[in-house]
């Protein structure tokens, strides 16, 4: 379930009023930032990535209220409205450490006046304060949180793993109380843990939670250039009934798998 990484995309709305201010904001403001021709570069780490420049966008208001329902209505919110231009931010996905290094780079962004970002990579948007949180957590599950939603319906599925080279999960709404709550902690675990997996095994949050199997799932049919397209695959949590659990299921704190 691997292939070669994709790109990793921040969508960061700011208030510079064309391209010039924003290079003198980012040499001025970003920690360590500047811009050389198409690519913002850290003087420290040498870490680059391609940032390409904008106008406003009318599209801008609405496409961060869908992505960032969960601080529609703030005021943070309400700022998107206000920006003058937009910046892209590219760089490599496929790691978690590719994934931290942008996370540092869009956290410059908004120190140099960003507004908020939008992870175009996977659909999910982030206030400034918020974003801040995640890069300071980025070492626990910040970086998660920072790329990773869940898509419910009948089946709830993650979106954004591809981000750190690894597959996307899936598991059926009727069979747990909080789809998106188990997928958060086996994407999570997945992350953290890097485990070898293989179809068949069991899951398990607690020991005494409910137990899934583990089996190959059939991927999201996106486009084929779809920046949320994971090349990596799709694993499915089957729940086991009771009737015909096995004897034992390992819980998360020994490894979550059996």
């Amino acid at each position: 379930m691997s292939m070669a990484p994709q790109e990793s995309i921040l969508c960061i709305p700011g208030d510079w009023t064309d391209r010039h201010a924003l290079l003198e904001r980012i040499i001025r403001d970003s920690d360590g930032y500047l811009c050389l021709g198409p690519l913002l570069m850290h003087m420290e780490t040498k870490d680059k990535f391609e940032l390409q420049f904008e106008e406003f966008d009318t599209r801008m208001t609405s496409a961060f209220a869908s992505a960032g329902r969960h601080w529609e209505g703030t005021d943070d919110m309400d700022r998107i409205a206000t920006h003058a231009s937009v910046v892209y931010l590219i760089g490599e996905g496929g790691s978690r450490a590719s994934a931290e290094r942008l996370m540092l780079a869009g956290e410059g962004l908004l120190k140099a006046g960003g507004l908020g970002v939008k992870v175009e990579s996977s659909g999910v948007a982030h206030s400034p304060r918020a974003w801040r949180g995640l890069v300071a957590a980025r070492h626990l599950f910040g970086v998660h949180d920072a790329f990773v939603l869940y898509v419910r319906g009948a089946h709830v599925y993650s979106c954004g793993m591809h981000h750190f080279g690894l597959p996307e999960a899936m598991v059926d709404e009727a069979d747990v109380d909080d789809a998106a709550e188990l997928l958060r902690t086996f994407t999570r675990y997945l992350l953290d843990e890097n485990p070898t997996i293989r179809a068949g095994q069991t899951f398990a949050t607690a020991a005494d939670a409910p137990v899934f199997r583990i089996v190959e799932g059939v991927p999201i049919d996106y486009d084929a250039d779809s920046l949320f397209r994971n090349p990596h695959g799709m694993w499915r949590l089957e729940l086991i009934r009771p009737d015909v659990r096995p004897r034992k299921a390992a819980a998360w704190w020994r490894g979550m798998l059996n």
